[in-house]
């Protein structure tokens, strides 16, 4: 079992807490779209489906290239994956694998499982939902340091879409 350093977790998850600034913003927003098949293609299909039109108050935004495994919020963009890979800091063939790390936290949000590295170079968070077989990542921009965090509501969404995988064992407390 993989346990992640719960000391920011709270912090990154509390300090997140975004409050709607902001509008929806103009374009379309590039997001490198994982490639996906068989069940966790069918998971992000799902998760596409029951993703909210609003996001902290951001409204939600088109993506280029247009995929069933993005989405994007607000302006900056608030961004999202489905089908992402484990984070590099918990990937053990990874040259940045560091389970330990001072920027990795982890917390569960919603039944799910959020591990969160925060960029102390910009205030920016990339969260990513570990245990579901479908790994979700969302990028929250460093504009949105101390707001409310989205991941309370895209948890209900990514349990809903994709379950647990039973092979991933990680300690969110």
């Amino acid at each position: 079992m993989t346990r992640i350093a719960a000391p920011l977790a709270l912090t990154a998850a509390t300090a997140l807490l975004l409050t709607a600034c902001g509008g929806g913003g103009g374009g379309r927003v590039p997001v490198a779209a994982p490639t996906t098949t068989g069940a966790v293609a069918q998971q992000c299909v799902a998760l596409q489906k029951s993703l909210p039109k609003t996001l902290m108050g951001q409204g939600r935004r088109g993506t280029t290239p247009g995929s069933a495994n993005t989405a994007a919020w607000g302006d900056p963009a608030v961004t999202l994956r489905c089908g992402a890979g484990m984070p590099s800091v918990l990937d053990p063939h990874s040259r940045n694998y560091n389970p330990e790390g001072d920027n990795l936290s982890g917390a569960e949000i919603g039944g799910v499982c959020w591990a969160s590295v925060h960029n102390q170079a910009d205030n920016s968070f990339t969260f990513s939902s570990v245990d579901q077989q479908a790994i979700v990542e969302v990028f929250v921009p460093a504009a949105y340091y101390g707001k409310q965090s989205p991941l309370s509501e895209l948890a209900p969404a990514v349990a809903k879409a994709s379950p647990l995988d039973p092979d991933r064992k990680f300690s969110c407390a």
